[in-house]
């Protein structure tokens, strides 16, 4: 084996090397991305659970309080409608939020989505 083929073999055995430590890094970005869009996709999906949760948990409590309410029942009959009423517009609120989140997860699937991982 001549000198110039062995420099020959030592190069190309780098260049291999150089080209697989790229391949290597390029991978490992690529599952960086994935996970963090997975990670980012699950985080909007909990809030948006948690919205719904919310919104069905204070509708529920203020009809309760409103089929509850007996408007014989003294001086201080004002406070349970109000407080009621106040526990559904907190619902409604709850409600538009979680509309918010189901567009944003929306318009993060329609941007993200796509992406070739």
């Amino acid at each position: 084996m001549s000198k110039s083929s062995f420099e020959q073999k030592i190069e190309q055995g780098f260049y291999a090397i150089g080209r697989q430590r790229d391949q290597l890094a390029s991978e490992k970005r690529r599952l960086a991305r994935q996970l963090r869009y997975a990670q980012h996709s699950a985080r909007l999906k909990s809030l948006s659970k948690q919205y719904d949760f919310g919104m069905v948990f204070f509708a529920a409590m203020g009809a309760v309080s409103l089929i509850l309410f007996d408007a014989n029942s003294g001086s201080e009959a004002w406070m349970t409608p109000v407080l009621s009423l106040s526990l559904i517009l907190f619902a409604c609120g709850s409600a538009l939020r979680g509309r918010k989140m189901v567009s944003r997860i929306r318009i993060f699937n329609d941007r993200f989505g796509s992406w070739q991982f």
